[in-house]
């Protein structure tokens, strides 16, 4: 297994999944295991079996793209959405808020029950992947115990339903709010004019460069005074030289 870039090539031309923007060690590391985990044996293994079996290929696609997400994720983070950010923003007019790298909706649907509790109206909740079968199960809302464990009991008891089998289907009311687009990060075009943008746990698999690149875009999808928010392992650097300031852990607003 020594040939990573033309592998990267590979990927990049039968997934669509640009690796150069990735950190090297990071992302070969949980190829090999992959490799490893289904005895492929060799990258060339791997390619032949992307082309010949979807359903690997779809499993692949998943895991490369690395959606793990659950409600109300880092507490720290979300006392402060509910406390300063939210009630801020809802001041606008109709505020439109973006959850980029959304996976399963679990961050979305967490925004849209505070704004809901808060009575608060939006013009536009946002939730966009690149993985369309992570966005299949956010519109579904269907969700496994583990990935609600953080919501707190009052929200569970207003906003969702336990099934015969254990997991937990999220109000209709809330789904319907949502609209959730396929999104490459790397590739497409940003929309515009948002009060609140969230981008967590995604940069940390991206080298210095595309993180930069990727900062600086969506600084220019924020309106002034808008407020970005990154995950715990994140924290960007000379926030200011982006037209940021540090608001609070995780938290910046645009100052421009």
């Amino acid at each position: 297994m020594v040939d990573y870039e033309k592998l990267k090539q590979d990927i990049n031309r039968k997934l669509g999944i640009d690796l150069t923007a990735y950190k090297d060690q990071q992302m070969r590391r949980r190829i090999n295991q992959w490799v490893e985990r289904y005895e492929l044996k060799s990258y060339n293994g791997l390619v032949d079996t992307l082309d010949k079996d979807l359903e690997h290929r779809e499993k692949f696609t998943n895991y490369l793209t690395i959606n793990t997400s659950n409600f109300f994720r880092d507490t720290k983070v979300f006392d402060v959405i509910e406390g300063k950010v939210l009630p801020e923003i809802s001041q606008r007019n109709r505020p439109r808020i973006w959850s980029a790298g959304a996976s399963i909706g679990a961050e979305i649907y967490s925004i849209t029950i505070l704004m809901n509790e808060a009575r608060a109206a939006s013009s536009l909740l946002l939730a966009t992947d690149l993985d369309e079968t992570a966005l299949e199960k956010a519109k579904a809302g269907v969700y496994l115990p583990n990935q609600i464990v953080g919501t707190p009991p009052k929200y569970l008891d207003k906003y969702f339903t336990k099934t015969s089998k254990g997991n937990y289907i999220i109000d209709e009311s809330i789904k319907k709010q949502v609209v959730f687009k396929q999104h490459d990060l790397l590739r497409d075009a940003y929309e515009r004019n948002f009060d609140l943008i969230l981008c967590r746990n995604v940069f940390i698999y991206f080298t210095s460069e595309t993180q930069k690149r990727l900062i600086t875009s969506f600084v220019q999808s924020l309106k002034p005074s808008g407020f970005f928010i990154v995950g715990s392992a994140e924290q960007i650097m000379d926030p200011a030289s982006y037209g940021l300031q540090r608001v609070s852990y995780c938290i910046y607003k645009k100052t421009v």
